[in-house]
């Protein structure tokens, strides 16, 4: 059987929005699921809406995984999202249009996950079946999580476009900030290490 990463991501305190809010955030969801950015070659099954205030996705590694996490996370900021990734296997064929009507072992796991992060107040949490492993994950995540509510939106653009290889001054010109002030973001929220962390967990997920 073939192991996949499925990801299921739920809006934080979705119910205490505004009516306003939750409908943009809703909106700005539809939109950039259909960013080309977010159609690579490690997506199987693309980011759908699958209950009002969650939408998941099925990758066949993670290469890009956190690259799309971040885009998600800048467009809708901010509006917080529980990340929830599962690794396994998928009982089901693969629905290669719609993120719906899949089931298997990664599902499983994404949607424990979602449940026990309800419950911690946390924003990301791997299972992947390995105890150590998704043990020493998610303490991690939890230090990350702390820093992330503190996070203004040029951080999240920055990080975004740190983990897509962009170099600062590149990052500067789009985002008409100076150099300084996105060397100062970097150091200040620890994005190098942020870079390396989620690199590192991408690539035990894909062994």
């Amino acid at each position: 059987m073939n192991k996949y990463i499925a990801i299921i991501g739920d809006l934080e305190s979705s119910k205490e929005l505004d009516r306003e809010t939750r409908r943009k955030t809703q909106v700005i969801l539809e939109e950039i699921f259909g960013d080309d950015r977010l159609l690579s070659e490690s997506v199987v099954s693309p980011y759908t809406l699958t209950l009002g205030d969650e939408f998941q996705a099925l990758y066949k590694d993670a290469n890009d995984l956190f690259h799309h996490i971040w885009i998600v996370a800048a467009a809708i900021h901010p509006v917080m999202v529980r990340w929830a990734i599962g690794t396994g296997g998928i009982d089901t064929p693969v629905n290669k249009t719609r993120s719906i009507g899949m089931d298997g072992p990664a599902f499983h796991r994404a949607r424990n996950g979602i449940e026990v992060l309800k419950k911690e107040k946390q924003l990301f949490r791997v299972e992947t079946g390995h105890t150590l492993y998704d043990s020493l994950a998610n303490s991690s995540f939890k230090l990350l999580t702390a820093d992330l509510r503190s996070w203004r939106l040029n951080r999240f653009l920055i990080m975004e476009r740190l983990c897509s290889g962009m170099e600062v001054r590149q990052i500067a010109a789009e985002l008409n900030l100076s150099d300084v002030a996105v060397y100062k973001n970097i150091h200040a929220g620890n994005l190098e290490a942020v870079l390396e962390f989620t690199s590192g967990i991408a690539n035990l997920l894909n062994k």
